[in-house]
């Protein structure tokens, strides 16, 4: 299952959690949705109007996304990164 590990400048949103696990997402849109059930804060956090926020970065198995936002495919074990700004603006 496609895990999302949750940094530490963004756990306050979270209640201290530090990932959350998401079975059966094939998009990242459909992981931010998963997340968005159970964490509306961190979810509008990462994305926004139906795309991803240009001030929050993700990486999927160390890779950065830049193209597709939400609609990047999501291996079934994949690890989900949230790369918050430096100095967390």
């Amino acid at each position: 299952m496609a895990i999302l590990h949750v940094p530490a400048s963004l756990r306050a949103l979270t209640d201290g959690r530090e990932r959350f696990e998401v079975p059966g997402a094939a998009t990242l849109r459909q992981v931010v949705e998963a997340v968005g059930r159970e964490c509306p804060e961190l979810a509008a956090r990462i994305a926004t109007d139906g795309e991803l926020r240009p001030d929050m970065a993700v990486a999927i198995d160390g890779s950065i996304i830049e193209e597709g936002g939400l609609l990047t495919p999501v291996e079934a074990d994949a690890e989900i990164y949230l790369v918050p700004p430096i100095g967390g603006g």
